[in-house]
């Protein structure tokens, strides 16, 4: 009677069970990478719009007037001398050409604005440097988690 030399089914089970593990840790490391990776996004788009806020300051002396206006549709992705207008308008001088949207499907940042500040809600799916996953406003003088204008 000859033996021969193979895996026992506990000896691969085993293996299967530590390539499932190993599998399961590289999603879930890439998942948190990819939702970082979209903060970032966020906080780059915020600064952005911030920055175009500021030189329309400098020219008006006030922001855009809104009450709730949801920024990067295809009404309100351009910010001009007009205020957050679509690409169609051809008001100069434009501050911001193109206005994203939040990086997922059907998020978008809402902007409120008046002649002494504004707040731009956003949210973020990480630990960032404003602090834990939540909801912050951007205004003028920074980031806090105020819906105040300012």
């Amino acid at each position: 009677m000859t033996f021969r030399r193979a895996f026992t089914v506990l000896e691969v089970l085993i293996v299967l069970a530590v390539f499932g593990l190993l599998a399961t840790l590289a999603v879930l490391s890439l998942n948190s990478a990819r939702a970082s990776l979209r903060d970032a996004q966020r906080l780059s788009d915020i600064s952005t719009v911030r920055a175009g806020l500021s030189a329309y300051w400098l020219e008006k002396a006030t922001f855009p007037e809104a009450e709730e206006l949801f920024i990067g549709t295809a009404d309100t992705n351009r910010l001009t001398s007009a205020g957050f207008v679509g690409q169609g308008d051809s008001s100069t001088p434009v501050y911001v050409e193109v206005l994203s949207s939040g990086p997922r499907a059907n998020e978008l940042y809402r902007y409120r604005g008046g002649a002494n500040g504004y707040s731009i809600r956003f949210q973020t799916e990480t630990r960032t440097t404003l602090g834990p996953p939540n909801v912050y406003y951007a205004h003028s003088d920074g980031i806090d988690r105020e819906d105040v204008l300012k």
